[in-house]
């Protein structure tokens, strides 16, 4: 997401606009929100086509055409005004880029990927077509990867299947290089084109490029046409499939039933590895590698924290989520992925990218007014408008308490197991109970305002760090009573090491990373390295290796007994807000503010 431009509306109807989703010839579309604090995605129409009244009566057959189809195979329309001066419409929310934005940044997607793309895109098909229409511009620009499984967006030139053409004979609208030949032709368009348009989105994923690319307009046109499609890099059933679909004529196109059934067909696997190819490029400490996930074999947790490797990772796998990611954590299991976001929670599965999300609609929509528990069950979102705090279980989302300090959180932190609750404001902080909302210690940091909280992981410590006195006091969370201070500059984020004897902690809201004894209570070193901020830390269970991630879009990995980088991850496209490791140590996944979560495994 961009912020808003000096030139962008504030507000659409009662809507109030946020930042910049995306924008087209035609328009743009901006993330908004209700009166009542809910997501929406807002398309504003330019002037100068509001003018064209063919225009209108295409934008309000997109209104139309999305209200018919329903929900969960596109963005539920919310409200709309095609008549305004400037027409919109308004959706629900789809967080998730598109299937185009992930194949540039990512590469092309691996098989089972690409299967699972298609048995969703059949299923939108399938839904749009009962309602007696045709999509006419199925293209990667027009597919959101949603945690939840492919929608299909922009009904803008969408038909009754038994229409005419759009407009007069010869007119031809739509994307080229995703066209069948009868749409080029101008000659009655069915169902059928949207098989044809489904074959090259499906090459797309698999390759990276289209079936019928070429140089110029007119030589695409002529390939698709006159040409065989170009399947290369498309292998067994799938290539079959996809082909099928491509068949010049309507009448020997795969029927969707029969494409959902082969496309359902259990392909053949190697045991316990994967593949997953074309994974974006990631400079990964000057060493290239492949990307390889490997999945589960279905262990429960360990009991004691393994030894993990202090070689490079690599890029496994890259998933949906909201527009900025505040915490992250992994199950025991490490099956499951938690992300608090935007007024959102969030629970991938790890083998997958597959997930799923709650909405918190009034939830206040900042990083430190929520907090997740280090074993991904709960998380604390400071309610808007209110002092108080919700208690959510994250596989359900349902609330399960609630806690009211005696002044409104301006930090927060739970226990690594969720039970205890430590709040900010100002120079106090109060733990509580979770499950009862008692306060159990009300506690002083004397002058110093605390902007961050920390629990070491057995819960026994409180960190709380303060940027304007440059100082991190200690305090024993059974007795309530001061155990200690560090002298930090300007401290931000903070993370204990699993067994609670170092304390890392960003400095002077810059470049710089500090290690504390926390026995001794001296700083045992300063980590260099980050062209800028650095926003997020996170211990891997044995405590061997540090991962940082700020504002210079980069992971680094440090040795943190001898403060050597290991190795600096790239390929993120926007600030890195989040990091945190499995619980075997082998899995880091790192999260940034523009939507893209990133699965890095040790090989």
């Amino acid at each position: 997401m961009e912020a808003l431009r000096p030139g962008d509306p504030r507000r659409v109807g009662t809507y109030r606009l946020e930042g910049r989703l995306g924008e087209g010839g035609m328009g743009q579309v901006f993330l908004g929100s209700t009166p009542g604090g809910r997501p929406v995605a807002v398309k504003l129409i330019r002037a100068e086509h509001a003018d064209n009244p063919g225009f209108r009566v295409r934008f309000a057959r997109e209104v139309e055409a999305a209200r018919k189809v329903g929900g969960f195979y596109t963005a539920q329309v919310v409200d709309a005004d095609p008549a305004s001066p400037e027409p919109w419409m308004v959706t629900a929310f789809i967080p998730g880029p598109s299937l185009r934005d992930v194949v540039i940044r990512q590469g092309p997607l691996g098989p089972d990927r690409v299967r699972f793309l298609g048995k969703g895109l059949v299923e939108g098909l399938a839904a749009i077509h009962a309602c007696g229409l045709v999509h006419r511009d199925l293209k990667p620009g027009n597919v959101i990867m949603s945690p939840d499984g492919p929608r299909i967006i922009d009904f803008g030139i969408a038909r009754a299947a038994d229409a005419s053409t759009l407009t007069a004979t010869g007119t031809v609208v739509g994307t080229y290089a995703y066209m069948a030949p009868e749409q080029i032709n101008a000659d009655e368009t069915g169902p059928a084109a949207d098989v044809f348009a489904l074959g090259c989105v499906l090459t797309f994923a698999a390759t990276g490029r289209g079936p019928f690319d070429a140089t110029n307009i007119p030589a695409i046109i002529h390939r698709i046409i006159a040409k065989p499609p170009d399947l290369a890099g498309l292998e067994g059933d799938l290539r079959d499939i996809v082909a099928a679909c491509l068949a010049k004529s309507p009448r020997e196109r795969l029927p969707l039933a029969e494409a959902a059934a082969r496309l359902a067909a259990p392909p053949r696997r190697i045991p316990r590895r994967a593949v997953i190819t074309g994974v974006a490029a990631a400079t990964v400490a000057a060493v290239t590698v492949p990307a390889t996930l490997l999945w589960s074999s279905g262990a429960g947790p360990r009991r004691t924290a393994p030894a993990t490797s202090l070689g490079v990772p690599v890029p496994t796998l890259l998933i949906g989520g909201p527009v900025s990611m505040f915490h992250l954590a992994f199950t025991a299991d490490d099956r499951t992925l938690v992300g608090a976001g935007h007024r959102s929670i969030w629970r991938w599965d790890v083998a997958t990218g597959l997930g799923s999300t709650t909405e918190v609609a009034d939830a206040m929509p900042t990083a430190a007014s929520m907090a997740l528990s280090a074993n991904g069950r709960v998380i604390a979102n400071a309610v808007r408008d209110t002092d108080s705090i919700e208690i959510r279980d994250v596989a359900t989302g349902r609330v399960t308490s609630r806690v009211k300090p005696a002044r409104a959180a301006h930090s927060m932190a739970l226990t690594d197991d969720g039970r205890r609750l430590a709040t900010s404001h100002d120079e106090t902080v109060q733990i509580c109970d979770v499950r009862t909302g008692r306060a159990l210690h009300t506690l002083t940091a004397g002058p110093s305002s605390v902007e961050t909280l920390v629990f070491s992981p057995d819960g026994r410590l409180l960190a709380a760090g303060s940027h304007y006195t440059s100082e991190i006091r200690l305090w024993d969370t059974a007795s309530g009573r001061a155990a200690g201070m560090l002298t930090a500059d300007r401290p931000g984020g903070m993370a204990f090491s699993p067994d609670g004897s170092i304390l890392a902690s960003t400095l002077g809201g810059e470049l710089d990373v500090g290690l504390w004894d926390v026995t001794t209570q001296r700083e045992i070193r300063t980590l260099n390295g980050h062209k800028d901020e650095v926003l997020c830390l996170a211990f891997n269970p044995d405590g061997r290796t540090l991962a940082s991630g700020g504002r210079d879009k980069t992971v680094r990995l440090w040795n943190a007994r001898t403060g050597a980088v290991i190795a600096t991850l790239t390929g993120n496209t926007s600030v890195v807000s989040a990091v945190g490791f499995g619980s075997d140590g082998r899995t880091l996944a790192s999260a940034t503010n523009s939507g893209a979560t990133r699965l890095w495994r040790y090989p």
